[in-house]
């Protein structure tokens, strides 16, 4: 087991912890938090001081159908699923021969994909997989990278989150683990190579777009990768 040394900002725990969140947002952290007791904890921990704040805040009017109109728009709604949000799930890969498990919420985003031999190939037999989000200014994309491969130097036009779910990779800053999560902003730069033992399976979130280097990451400017 490798220690969890990257984690995500106090503020953004905060903010995920009162729901102030988007999408993107909230699955990357959502995931780590499922490897990582320590900030699963402080968001616990948040969560418990607003419940606070909610009990004891000053009671509020409203109106006496709101009950009945909320049970109206819930009458026929099912749950979409009994299981935990917990690591559950397995995406099948050639880096591992028992599969590389992730929390459910992210493998609800794979229908049909599951496997990632169905999912796109890029340079370097590097595989990804394209998650959308309804905030269009947020993409996302699951990546398998092979043992030892160099990923063309690139710098972020917004922000830049990457959960490790499998191995891991390393760049000029340092070396991330399962359950480490990097985030990198405008300012930064780097060429991520993967485990030469391992590979890597990660999830990366990212606003605005990535902007590759070199004659390679010409190349990938120009697919859209």
């Amino acid at each position: 087991m490798h220690n969890i040394n990257w984690h995500p900002s106090s503020e953004m725990l905060l903010n995920h912890a009162m729901g102030n969140t988007n999408e993107a947002e909230s699955l990357i952290i959502s995931s780590h938090i499922a490897y990582c007791s320590v900030c699963k904890a402080e968001v616990a921990k948040y969560e418990n001081i607003g419940g606070f704040y909610l009990k004891n805040h000053e009671e509020l009017n409203v109106s006496k159908s709101l009950w009945n109109n909320l049970l109206g728009k819930l009458d026929g709604v099912e749950q979409d699923s009994k299981e935990t949000n917990f690591v559950d799930y397995k995406i099948k890969s050639r880096l591992n021969e028992n599969g590389v498990r992730v929390p459910s919420f992210l493998y609800h985003y794979l229908p049909n994909a599951s496997d990632t031999k169905n999912w796109n190939s890029t340079i370097n037999n590097v595989k990804y997989f394209n998650i959308n989000f309804k905030e269009n200014s947020y993409k996302g994309k699951l990546l398998e990278i092979p043992p030892g491969k160099v990923m063309p130097k690139h710098s972020h036009e917004g922000l830049e989150a990457t959960m490790v779910f499998h191995g891991g990779y390393s760049d000029e800053v340092g070396s991330y683990n399962k359950g480490d999560l990097v985030i990198l902003d405008d300012n930064d730069e780097h060429s991520p190579v993967s485990s030469e033992q391992t590979g890597c399976i990660c999830l990366v979130v990212y606003s605005g777009s990535l902007k590759f280097k070199g004659i390679l990451g010409s190349i990938l400017n120009l697919s859209k990768f």
